[in-house]
């Protein structure tokens, strides 16, 4: 009795759990956990009492009018002093019905030992639907009973068995308890400042237009020649010119992939057109009245398709060098493709090396983080110890003009060239030079990022893509504390336990799904702490915005090594077929699809062997065409629309996507 009240008092307080209580109970009920079989009538009136407080009064569970003051009197308790009182009632009443019970049957079987035997038998003298009438005590005009004076808990004692649902609840219960004995520990997600984290497209455009034409001015001729690189090669107008031949170049690629999201689309749009009746009558057809009922003017109705957006997020950091060059081309592509056919777009770079070039050194070392934070956390929630340096550099935007545009795209691409000649040392970017991996902060802000995206622009569907070449090197590992005035002291943090002592669990107010943090896609190896909540992030950044999430993991070698797949696939001598396939459609394609990484697709990509060429013309002159047999001649035409289509992976890939 005192379970439903305690019940009350918890849903009086907080309304909305109501609904979780029922389904949870009725959950359980499901599941057998009070009896395979849930059978009213056959139940006695304790079980159906406990069946009724814990499904609630959807369930009907029958009462007998004899038997409603029982429910009246359960509702009612508001206090411990009521749940005794009623539990007296109750059981009192229940042994003078077992009493009752016992008595008739052994009158009836008094004879001959089994009832209707006997001329005085009676079908009324059984119990009935739910047994004999339950006796009601007498109250006293004040509302006090006079019943609980005679209780006597040895006579009116109810034993356990009594209430089978009980039992099997304690005999199901141990189902529910943990075997691994970890605790759960709960943890919250800060508040991103994005006026702070996120620096705006037009600063990062000036800042490294000053910065990239200061070093291209000033090439320490003597240092390039030390190091073994050609000065004339990095000249503005040498790096003008080859910027100038792979746009050009890119154009038949960015129009060819035009062509092809305009095709996809109209077929869309042709599914979505539906032919309706005006209610106008065609004169030219009113000669068929006889034979045909189309006499009616028709007109077709496109339906509105869903338009899309893309958000960008690239690993800015040193390790990047290798797979620069690439990366910049590959996503240059998709900009222009995405500016040609107005879909908006935003290319954020996560880094951890930005710093106010504003602010005096001396002062800039002295000032600490948590006098400015990047995080508004409280208490509960995880915080960064350490992210002074951490930005968004907001590299290009749908927002920028024409010549904004092609100037930054110019940037990016001297970026490029330099990694790509093993320079990139000798380019002096300051606060824009290339750090670290801060990807689990990055994707915290994205939790913001995205929806203020999605607003902003208007757009149904935003796709998501992440460029990295590795796993993210921070994490966060502690929560914020309140401040305890009776202690008079600050308990700044508390240690998250990693994943062996404890399941980290994050309960999300915005979907009401709960995640776990550690661990989170159940993999048959565990990750780095660090990885580990980066595929939380990614889950709860899909079902919060609806998105499609990417990932391209850019590896340096020139194919898939086994350790590589292994983190994903599984040992090799336990998943030879998976590791078989995935270096199939790396041969076949040029990267490997995997989808245990928290991403919808991550693409491993080899880009050792994957080369975006400027050069997209057939090396054969006419004699050699004209030797050549039909077969030949074709392969040679398919292999290089291969070269020149297939080495832009995520421009064909995201051309798919947004169509």
């Amino acid at each position: 009795m005192e379970d439903p009240r305690i019940e009350k008092l918890v849903k009086r307080k907080y309304p909305g759990l109501r609904k979780a209580f029922v389904a949870g109970y009725r959950s359980l009920m499901e599941q057998g956990f009070f009896g395979d079989r849930l059978n009213f009538e056959e139940m006695n009136v304790l079980d159906r009492l406990n069946m009724h407080f814990k499904g609630g009064a959807s369930m009907q569970v029958p009462f007998d009018n004899a038997e409603l003051w029982m429910v009246k009197g359960i509702e009612a308790c508001e206090t411990w002093d009521h749940v005794v009182e009623i539990t007296k009632k109750i059981m009192m009443a229940y042994s003078e019905l077992l009493n009752q019970t016992t008595a008739q049957m052994d009158h009836l079987m008094s004879d001959s030992g089994m009832p209707g035997d006997s001329d005085d038998f009676d079908q009324d003298d059984m119990p009935g639907e739910w047994g004999p009438p339950m006796p009601e005590p007498s109250e006293t005009p004040d509302g006090e009973s006079m019943e609980t004076e005679k209780f006597d808990e040895q006579i009116h004692a109810v034993e356990d068995e009594e209430t089978s649902t009980v039992e099997e609840w304690k005999r199901n219960q141990s189902n529910l308890l943990k075997d691994d004995g970890k605790e759960i520990f709960y943890i919250g997600l800060p508040k991103p400042n994005l006026k702070r984290i996120v620096i705006p497209h037009k600063r990062v455009r000036k800042d490294m237009s000053r910065l990239i034409q200061k070093s291209m001015a000033g090439t320490d001729i003597e240092r390039m020649k030390y190091y073994g690189r050609d000065p004339d090669m990095f000249t503005k107008d040498v790096i003008q010119l080859k910027y100038n031949k792979f746009r050009n170049t890119s154009m038949k690629i960015v129009n060819y992939m035009v062509k092809e999201f305009e095709r996809k689309k109209a077929a869309d749009e042709y599914k979505r057109v539906s032919v309706d009746k005006t209610g106008i009558l065609n004169v030219t057809k009113l000669h068929e009245y006889k034979y045909s009922d189309d006499l009616f003017l028709k007109r077709a109705i496109v339906h509105d398709g869903k338009n899309h957006g893309l958000v960008f997020l690239l690993d800015w950091s040193a390790s990047m060098t290798y797979h620069m060059e690439n990366t910049v081309k590959q996503l240059l592509s998709l900009v222009w493709f995405c500016n040609k056919v107005n879909v908006p777009f935003e290319l954020y770079a996560f880094t951890s090396a930005w710093y106010d070039p504003d602010i005096p050194r001396e002062i800039r070392f002295k000032t600490r983080s948590e006098d400015t934070p990047l995080f508004d956390s409280k208490h509960g929630e995880v915080f960064f110890r350490n992210d002074s340096g951490f930005r968004l550099l907001n590299m290009l935007s749908s927002r920028m003009g024409a010549r904004e545009l092609n100037e930054q795209a110019f940037n990016l691409f001297s970026v490029g060239y330099y990694s790509g000649q093993r320079a990139i040392r000798h380019l002096g970017l300051g606060p824009y030079d290339l750090g670290s991996t801060p990807m689990i902060e990055a994707l915290v802000a994205m939790l913001q990022i995205v929806p203020n995206f999605r607003d902003y622009h208007k757009v149904d569907k935003v796709n998501f893509i992440c460029l990295t070449d590795g796993e993210a090197n921070s994490s966060f590992d502690c929560l914020r504390n309140e401040y305890d005035a009776n202690l008079d002291k600050r308990y700044p943090v508390t240690y998250i336990p990693n994943g062996h002592k404890a399941d980290v669990i994050y309960d999300d107010p915005i979907t009401r799904k709960t995640y776990r943090v550690n661990n989170p896609m159940g993999k048959w190896l565990r990750a780095w702490q660090g990885e580990e909540q980066a595929q939380f992030l990614l889950r709860l950044l899909k079902d919060r915005c609806d998105i499609n999430t990417i990932g391209i993991f850019l590896d340096s070698n020139r194919h898939l090594g086994r350790g590589l797949l292994e983190k994903y696939l599984g040992w090799y001598s336990m998943n030879r077929a998976a590791h078989k396939n995935a270096r199939k459609e790396c041969r076949t394609n040029g990267f490997a699809t995997v989808k245990t990484s928290g991403f919808d697709e991550y693409y491993l990509v080899p880009s050792g062997s994957v080369q975006i060429s400027d050069e997209t013309g057939l090396d054969i002159d006419r004699d050699e065409a004209s030797a050549m047999k039909k077969g030949q001649l074709k392969n040679l035409f398919a292999k290089n629309q291969k070269r020149k289509f297939g080495n832009r992976v995520l421009a064909n890939r995201m051309m798919d996507l947004i169509a």
